[in-house]
């Protein structure tokens, strides 16, 4: 079983962030590259930079919904990042 680390241990770094982000589609992605172009940064760089404050901040609840998500999923990883994302964004907006 794919666990929540596999998914900091490939999306912290920008160019993996990147091609996972591409690969999501829909409102999480469009999101993103929204965030990520109000803040300057490459989405890459944006996602990366997500994963990682959910990795240093993240409620034990918002880890447990990440982890379902990707226990229930055929693509786990893109799965858990989608919860990160979702997670992380509306944090990342009352900065």
């Amino acid at each position: 079983m794919i666990k929540l680390r596999e998914v900091d241990n490939s999306c912290a770094h920008p160019a993996v962030a990147a091609a996972a982000h591409a690969s999501l589609g829909g409102g999480v992605a469009a999101k993103v590259q929204a965030a990520a172009a109000r803040t300057g940064a490459p989405p890459g760089v944006f996602v990366a930079g997500l994963v990682r404050e959910f990795r240093e901040h993240a409620r034990p609840c918002a880890v447990a919904a990440a982890e379902e998500a990707m226990r229930r999923s055929e693509t786990p990883v893109l799965a858990g990042l989608e919860r990160i994302l979702a997670d992380a964004l509306p944090r990342r907006g009352r900065e």
